[in-house]
């Protein structure tokens, strides 16, 4: 068994930046740096894994490990990306460090509780006490909180309450109530929430929510229970997806001490913890045969099992989502019926952003840009050229309101006022013509398509397509296939 330690790089505190806010240096006052600089050589790690969550942080992580390796030069650091599209998503960041901790459990680990945001600190606390894995949450102060000036570092003691947690938990019910109140209710789905405020009248019933990723499926599912009896009792959500079936089992119905690798403890699960409120199993159309026949029984039964434990009764209202077609998935016997009617009592369907209208593409964009402006705290609100607003507009956002909401928050970043078409991120400059509304695209991939379907053969493919053969080979050329390539097909 080895030791480790792991932690999030803290670009606000890690680092100084230039004028432009770049990379400048490694603050030697930042908590990576007073960590090696105090105490790393007193805890006997074999190894620390330093987490980084963005793409473009990966040079700023380099330059730390480099700096590092000054103060201690048998440091074994093993840099890993993390990828989040959201630092102050519960959602998304818990079930990846759950994960990664998970893959460590044979191992004694260390979490560097200090650097990250609020979030990524919760999501080490909540896994710290569900997981039963031979974890400790450590942290550090800089030494001029004390009177010897002396940097400190402690393990929390859970065991006698922690204040900071505290607060951690409420910025996030803040955070919550926040992106709720910045919720944009528009025509076409008036009558989905109109629908799902009826059936959180009506208790007990289980709910369906079908739509695509980033349509705003757990949203539905918080206001569902938000207006129900249950709406003062918790609301926990998972993603069925990304868990194997065993940490699936646990999380869900808990475990006893014992029952497996790294179960040093009794674990209670989500059923449990939600007695009398609501869970979200989103992707539920991921979950195999043998989860699919436990879930079906916990459904009919109302009780659960834990992992080498006894039966115990709940009370938990079941929301499930999917963008996978489970009927399908039932004709081919991978997904059961009887488990299909049991979630599906209610159903409720979430239109794409495309299918929803430009009208609503615009009544979301100027939605997000007064919202972000006031979150990132801009003097001024984005204006976007003709050019660059047309190409908004064109493009269909198959990652829907979340990919447009990131796209304002990522201009937001780079821009002050004016947004030009080369500020655009390149997926909107150059759309895949499946992502596009141009008739030009659309007509392009097309073309190409049914030459390619018809082998390559001229003759064939005007044929298909209904044009001349002189029609078709001036749109292949204008379309990039090589002047020669179309001679020596029409021979």
């Amino acid at each position: 068994m080895s030791k480790l330690l792991v932690s999030w790089v803290a670009k606000n505190h890690d680092f100084i930046r230039n004028e432009k806010g770049g990379f400048k240096e490694v603050a030697n006052h930042g908590p990576h740096y007073q960590f090696y600089q105090h105490f790393y050589n007193s805890r006997g790690y074999d190894k620390h894994i330093l987490l980084y969550s963005s793409a473009d942080q990966e040079l700023w992580v380099e330059h730390l490990k480099s700096v590092v390796y000054q103060l201690n030069s048998k440091a074994n650091i093993e840099i890993r990306f993390l990828e989040l599209k959201n630092v102050i998503s519960l959602e998304e960041i818990k079930p990846k460090v759950e994960s990664l901790l998970v893959s460590l459990a044979e191992n004694e680990i260390d979490i560097f509780f200090s650097p990250g945001t609020s979030i990524m600190q919760l999501s080490w606390f909540m896994c710290h006490q569900s997981l039963g894995l031979n974890t400790h949450l450590i942290q550090t102060s800089e030494g001029k909180f004390h009177a010897d000036k002396k940097p400190k570092l402690e393990e929390l003691s859970l065991e006698s309450g922690y204040a900071p947690l505290a607060a951690t938990i409420k910025q996030v019910h803040a955070t919550r109530a926040k992106a709720d109140s910045h919720f944009k209710l528009t025509p076409s789905i008036e009558s989905v929430y109109k629908r799902a405020e009826q059936v959180a009248h009506t208790d007990r019933v289980t709910v369906l929510i079908r739509g695509e990723s980033g349509t705003g499926k757990e949203h539905l599912a918080r206001h569902i229970h938000n207006q129900s009896a249950r709406r003062n009792a918790p609301f926990l959500a998972i993603n069925c997806s990304a868990l194997s079936d065993t940490l699936l089992e646990s999380r869900l119905f808990g475990h006893k001490k014992g029952m497996f690798t790294g179960a040093d403890k009794d674990s209670t699960g989500l059923f449990e913890q939600a007695d009398g409120g609501t869970i979200f199993l989103d992707e539920i159309g991921d979950i195999s045969p043998q989860m699919q026949q436990t879930l079906l029984r916990v459904l009919q039964e109302r009780e659960i099992q834990p992992i080498g434990g006894d039966l115990k009764k709940i009370n938990v209202r079941v929301v499930a989502a999917t963008n996978a077609p489970l009927e399908q998935m039932c004709m081919e016997g991978r997904f059961r019926w009887d488990l299909y009617y049991r979630l599906a009592v209610a159903e409720l369907e979430l239109p794409s952003l495309c299918d929803r209208g430009l009208s609503e593409v615009k009544l979301y964009l100027e939605h997000f840009v007064k919202v972000k402006r006031a979150e990132f705290a801009k003097p001024k609100e984005l204006k976007f050229t003709k050019e660059a607003l047309a190409a908004v507009l064109n493009y269909t956002f198959p990652g829907n309101v979340r990919e447009l909401e990131n796209m304002v928050e990522s201009l937001y970043v780079f821009c002050d006022e004016d947004v030009n078409y080369n500020d655009l991120p390149k997926r909107l400059r150059y759309p895949e013509a499946e992502h596009s509304l141009l008739l030009d695209d659309v007509e392009k991939a097309h073309v190409i398509r049914v030459y390619h379907l018809k082998n390559r053969n001229l003759t064939h493919t005007e044929q298909a397509l209904g044009i001349s053969k002189n029609t078709l080979k001036k749109k292949l050329r204008l379309y990039g296939v090589q002047k020669e390539e179309t001679e020596l097909e029409e021979g």
